[in-house]
């Protein structure tokens, strides 16, 4: 039987620089192909991205994809605020305010005997105990100085301040008021709207929250929208909170005077007597022309569009906007 002789020294020779000098042959080929195919390859495929890019943005154009993204995010911006309202509501009616400072509240009247009580007592309602209202009425004919003093005999004289003036004008009425007012912070009301009776609660908690803020607007209801220019009825009520926009504050009002809240002593919280309306639309363009306000998504207010002798839609109603439009600018 044969058997095989092994020379080990060079077995061992032969499997290693069989091994070693196999291996570096290959390895050198491998990395100058790489070297040789990888850049032209590079190239490639960055006229490939390039071109495709290209295509892209010409399919994007033709198709108005950006103008589609432009849309859906101001859709965005409007329909967040008012999804949030719920949850945010929901949080101030359960807050533990940790200050309580005094909110004056403004109200103009004249002639509007019949819905006065009603509007006082949705302040008398309201969640946040430390307010006054200030009351101005402006030459009224009916019976509005009785029920005013029926109602301050109710309220306590440090609840509601009653101060009669002769016929000025609203914008006249609510500088009257502000000059009364005590509280470090002013909110609005009207004699024909109703205020919610979580929305003293909800300025106070923004302000101690953003103390770096001034001014803030909430949302409101609207009880039907088609009626505000008493050109058409039948709408449904609809809630309204906008955003910020300083071009879209120049073309019209964002916020209904209910919705707008601020700290008092602010050198442009004034309203501009020779308007005869929209002096709620100048008070926010003042009040912002200079730093943002907060919105704040919660409802300050429901907006009645029957009650008589509605100021909005009046004869002065193009010559008031157009200078109100001209101050924004």
């Amino acid at each position: 039987m044969l058997r095989p002789v092994y020379h080990r020294g060079r077995a061992r020779s032969q499997f290693s620089t069989g091994k070693v000098s196999g291996a570096a042959p290959e390895t050198a080929s491998h990395e100058r192909g790489d070297t040789v195919y990888s850049q032209p390859m590079r190239r490639a495929n960055r006229a490939v991205k390039g071109a495709l890019g290209g295509v892209m943005e010409r399919i994007r154009r033709s198709l108005g994809i950006e103008r589609l993204e432009h849309r859906l995010h101001a859709l965005n911006q409007r329909v967040s605020p008012l999804i949030s309202t719920w949850p945010v509501m929901n949080w101030i009616e359960h807050a533990v305010l940790a200050d309580t400072p005094l909110v004056s509240i403004i109200m103009p009247t004249r002639n509007r005997s019949a819905l006065l009580p009603r509007a006082v007592h949705a302040i008398r309602a309201q969640a946040y105990p430390h307010w006054e209202l200030v009351v101005i009425d402006d030459g009224s004919t009916d019976e509005t100085p009785e029920r005013l003093q029926q109602l301050r005999h109710d309220l306590g004289d440090a609840r509601l301040q009653n101060i009669r003036i002769a016929q000025s004008g609203v914008c006249a009425a609510r500088n009257r008021a502000l000059a009364a007012a005590r509280g470090s912070l002013i909110a609005y009301a009207d004699d024909d709207n109703i205020m919610h009776p979580l929305w003293l609660k909800a300025v106070v908690w923004a302000f101690s929250q953003r103390p770096d803020v001034d001014v803030v607007y909430g949302g409101f209801i609207v009880d039907d929208v088609l009626r505000v220019n008493q050109k058409d009825s039948g709408a449904l009520p609809s809630y309204h909170l906008h955003p910020f926009d300083r071009e879209h504050l120049a073309r019209g009002n964002l916020c209904d005077i209910g919705g707008v809240a601020h700290r008092s002593g602010l050198p442009e919280a004034s309203f501009d007597e020779s308007l005869l309306e929209m002096g709620d639309w100048d008070l926010l363009v003042r009040l912002t022309r200079d730093k943002e306000p907060l919105v704040l998504p919660a409802i300050a207010c429901f907006y009645s569009t029957n009650a008589p002798n509605r100021l909005s839609g009046g004869p002065s109603y193009e010559a008031d906007a157009a200078r109100v439009r001209a101050r924004a600018l």
